[in-house]
């Protein structure tokens, strides 16, 4: 009779084991130590790597040498930032504060190219709001011309078969340019002759208080736009409207916007 309580006892023990690790699903079982005695001294606890399996977690039962723990593996979570914490800023470019950033000029001038200090200032807030739509910078081919840079450029005008007369307000003088071209070109006058020309009757048309581009009178610049596009072409027209005082005209031979100072 006791033998058969025993052996009741044990299967239900073994019984509830199995469903135990059935209910762990994964789980395993290794060989469980027997209780240590009260008041054995333990060695101390060492802290897991991050990322290491931790975590036992046992029920023993006190069944002799085939009792069993069932041990449950544990993965570490990896550390995460508290829910309130803020990203971290983003570090400003080396040597450069938002005032400098600013100030920064968004245009560069041909060697050779002076600009009067009004034109400038007009220029750089010009190249800031466009810089500010399309994230490029201005090239700027012309400034302040006298006679000789002038003739230079009307002569390539000419020269390209741009329409001169259409482009300048002042037609009397215009004509008067136009002609001395087309003697020297009669003539078969090489190019420094007839530009040399060209001097002769603008810086006669200055004495009589006559100017033929506002490029003489230190208020234009031309801006390149070969390599623009039409939406850039936008931007850079919204960006003249913004800062206003400026008379801008797109000019096809050689490509460029001529910049008119008030």
């Amino acid at each position: 009779m006791l033998c058969s309580r025993s052996s009741a006892l044990l299967g239900a023990r073994r019984a509830a084991l199995m469903a135990l690790a059935l209910a762990a699903g994964g789980c395993v079982s290794r060989a469980a130590p027997a209780p240590e005695p009260v008041g054995t001294p333990r060695p101390p606890a060492t802290a897991p790597a991050l990322g290491a399996q931790v975590g036992w977690f046992g029920f023993w039962v006190p069944d002799g040498p085939a009792a069993r723990v069932l041990s449950l593996h544990v993965q570490e979570s990896d550390e995460v930032e508290p829910p309130d914490a803020e990203p971290p800023a983003r570090a400003p470019a080396p040597g450069a504060t938002p005032a400098e950033a600013d100030e920064e000029l968004r245009y560069v001038v041909l060697p050779g190219v002076e600009l009067a200090p009004a034109v400038e200032q007009k220029v750089a807030e010009i190249a800031s709001a466009y810089f500010r739509r399309t994230g490029k910078e201005l090239v700027v081919t012309s400034g302040t011309r006298d006679p000789a840079r002038q003739a230079e450029a009307m002569h390539e005008l000419f020269r390209h078969g741009a329409d001169v007369l259409g482009l300048y307000k002042d037609k009397t003088a215009a004509r008067e340019i136009k002609s001395a071209y087309e003697e020297g070109r009669s003539a078969e006058h090489p190019p420094e002759a007839m530009i040399a020309a060209l001097e002769r009757v603008i810086r006669a048309q200055i004495d009589r208080g006559v100017f033929i581009s506002a490029h003489l009178r230190e208020g234009a610049v031309d801006i390149r736009n070969r390599d623009m596009t039409p939406a850039e072409k936008r931007a850079f027209l919204e960006g003249v409207d913004e800062v206003g005082g400026v008379f801008a005209l797109e000019e096809s031979r050689p490509p460029h916007y001529h910049l008119q100072i008030d």
